[in-house]
């Protein structure tokens, strides 16, 4: 059998619902006469960025605000809080402002913060909750027993960026000749805050092409890297063109973007290659091209004494024609009865007379001087 209520019980409901109905009363006597059928009393809240992204790059401020606006849809004045559900750890929820006095139809905008920290992971999202309240109607506090409450839920995200590091250990200069080629090794870091593809590209392939390079495993690479991880070792072949008329330098520029992020800064790294022409390349031909300046320096000395001798040569020759053409010709007269004394005596006082000094002299200089 079902038990009645205490008597005090009932009382106290009674006085309880007269006390509400006497105070809707009277609000309703504070009203206009002009005015229409009142609503009741209530609040509503809304934002317009339930999904917000925090900007965690390590050159920006993480920080990011958006704006909810609160509502009194009743006829009556309100006075309304809002208070937040939050559990972030790395970042920060704050409200611009928490209590609000509206008047009936009226709404009123403030501003909700989150501040964290810079170089957080994306993987990172916590959800957040926004819960309006009424206090106040008019000049009674609401109890709570009839208060209507309104809420607005959200998540916010860590925003993605990429970030990269190009790395090639060895940066000298390639030397290259024909029919020869070089593979340049490389590695790239991603620094971004999330698994991203990284591209490698050689930049200025085309202008190499152009001069007859030539690029067998292609102009470039990717790979997923994980978070704050390392690619594997990746290399690209370069091929010099097929004849190297002369030495030449030339500039291979690779540079790794983020595919995360199309906006973040790209890492370059350059390095340089050397051609060197061939010994049957044009020019002289022969070689030629390949002498040195020393060898040449070498080879003019001595074609150049070679020269010198050749006319040093022809002048003593005219000299000696010249001297022979000025002496009347001296025949020896022989006794052939007579025996010569001695067979292997050969007198060359003769000569002596015929080369003077002083006439070898003059005729060299006339020698000279007709050259």
């Amino acid at each position: 059998m079902k038990e009645n209520p205490h008597p005090s019980i009932v009382a106290a409901m009674q006085h309880g619902r007269s006390l509400l109905l006497v105070t809707l009363l009277l609000l309703l006597a504070s009203m206009p006469v002009a005015a229409q059928t009142p609503t009741a009393p209530g609040v509503e809240i809304d934002c317009e960025e339930k999904q917000p992204e925090l900007d965690v790059h390590p050159l920006n401020t993480p920080s990011i605000e958006i704006t909810c606006t609160v509502r009194n849809p009743s006829s009556f004045q309100e006075s309304i809080s809002v208070e937040k559900e939050w559990d972030g750890i790395e970042v920060d929820m704050m409200l611009g402002e928490d209590t609000f006095d509206l008047g009936p139809d009226e709404e009123e905008d403030f501003t909700v913060t989150f501040t964290g920290q810079t170089r957080m992971s994306s993987s990172i999202s916590y959800e957040f909750t926004l819960v309006a309240s009424v206090t106040n109607v008019g000049v009674l506090d609401w109890p709570e027993a009839l208060a209507s409450n309104a809420t607005v839920n959200g998540d916010l995200n860590i925003a993605t960026y990429g970030m990269v590091d190009l790395d090639i250990s060895d940066k000298s200069t390639r030397t290259m000749g024909e029919g020869e080629e070089v593979k340049v090794s490389f590695q790239f870091q991603n620094n971004g805050n999330a698994d991203d593809k990284i591209n490698v590209n050689l930049i200025n392939w085309v202008e190499l092409e152009e001069l007859g390079f030539s690029f067998p495993d292609g102009t470039f690479v990717a790979e997923t890297v994980s978070e704050d991880g390392v690619s594997t070792v990746r290399e690209l072949t370069i091929r010099p063109p097929s004849t190297i008329g002369e030495d030449s330098r030339h500039q291979l520029i690779f540079q790794a973007s983020s595919e995360n992020d199309p906006d973040a800064a790209v890492s370059e790294s350059t390095i340089s290659v050397q051609l060197e022409a061939s010994a049957a390349a044009g020019g002289l031909g022969g070689g030629l091209e390949e002498v040195n300046k020393d060898t040449l320096v070498l080879y003019g000395s001595i074609a150049g004494a070679a020269i010198f001798a050749l006319i040093l040569v022809v002048a003593m020759a005219r000299a000696l024609r010249r001297r022979a053409n000025s002496q009347p010709m001296y025949v020896p007269t022989v006794d052939v009865e007579d025996e010569p004394e001695d067979e292997d005596d050969l007198d060359l006082s003769d000569l002596d007379d015929l080369f003077s000094e002083d006439d070898d002299e003059d005729d060299l200089d006339a020698a000279f001087a007709d050259l």
